[in-house]
C-alpha cells in the first residue's frame, strides 16, 4: 500500500510539472549580431529592451561619412548640369553670344580695312608692317566665324546625345552616393525586430571582420 501511495504522488507531481512548462513560455535562443566592418566602437545603446531597428552598437566610419560628403557634391554637380543641358541656355547668355558676334564682326572690318588702305598705299608700307596686317586681318576673321559658331549653338541647343550623356553622368552619381550610403549603414548594429539584447561591446573597442565576435547577443520577444 505504501508503495502505491508513492506511485500515486509522483504520478501527481510529474502531471503538474507538464502542465506548468506547457503554460511557461519557450526559451528563445539568443542570436549573436554582428557588422561586416572593421572599426573601433563609438557609441553603444539599447536597454534590456528594444524595438525593431533600434540602434544599439556604431562604429567610427569617420572616412566613409566624409566620401559621403564627397559623393554628394558630385551629384549636385551632375544634377545642375543635367538641368541646364535640358532646359537650353538662358536668354542672358544667347545676348552675351551676339554681343560677341557683334565684338568680333567689328574687329574683323577694322582689321580688313587697315589692309586695303596699306594695299592702296603700296608705297611707305614696310614689309613687316604689310605682314603684320595680314596676319591680324586673318585672325579676326578666324575669331569672328568662331563666335558665329558659338552663337549658333546656343541657338540651336544641345543634341539629343549630349542629354543623354548629362543624364548617364547624373544616374552615375545618384547609385555612387546610395552605394557609399549602404556602407555607412553597415557601421551600425540595429535591432531586427522587438525583443532583448544583451551588449558584448564597449565604447572604444576594435572590432574586426578578420576576428569576428558578436557584438550583441539578441532575444527575439515571445509571441
Amino acid at each position: 500500500m505504501v508503495f502505491g501511495l508513492v506511485l500515486a504522488a509522483l504520478f501527481t507531481l510529474t502531471l503538474a510539472t507538464v502542465a506548468a512548462l506547457a503554460q511557461s513560455p519557450a526559451v528563445r535562443p539568443a542570436t549573436p549580431l554582428g557588422v561586416a566592418r572593421t572599426g573601433v566602437v563609438q557609441a553603444v545603446a539599447g536597454g534590456a529592451h528594444v524595438t525593431a531597428g533600434q540602434a544599439l552598437v556604431t562604429l567610427d566610419c569617420t572616412p566613409v561619412e566624409k566620401e559621403i560628403d564627397i559623393r554628394a557634391a558630385n551629384l549636385a554637380a551632375a544634377e545642375a548640369v543635367y538641368e541646364r543641358v535640358v532646359n537650353g541656355p538662358r536668354p542672358e547668355e544667347i545676348a552675351i553670344g551676339e554681343a560677341g558676334v557683334g565684338v568680333a564682326t567689328a574687329r574683323a572690318e577694322k582689321a580688313r580695312a587697315a589692309l586695303e588702305r596699306a594695299d592702296a598705299l603700296e608705297v611707305g608700307v614696310s614689309i613687316t608692317r604689310a605682314q603684320l596686317l595680314v596676319a591680324d586681318s586673318r585672325v579676326a576673321e578666324v575669331v569672328l566665324v568662331d563666335t558665329r559658331k558659338k552663337l549658333a549653338l546656343l541657338k540651336g541647343g544641345l543634341r539629343a546625345e549630349d542629354i543623354a550623356e548629362a543624364r548617364a553622368r547624373r544616374d552615375s552619381a545618384t547609385a555612387s552616393l546610395d552605394e557609399c550610403k549602404a556602407e555607412l549603414d553597415q557601421c551600425t548594429v540595429r535591432a531586427p525586430a522587438a525583443g532583448t539584447v544583451k551588449l558584448s561591446a564597449s565604447v572604444g573597442e576594435l572590432f574586426s571582420i578578420y576576428a569576428p565576435a558578436p557584438l550583441v547577443r539578441f532575444t527575439l520577444d515571445a509571441e
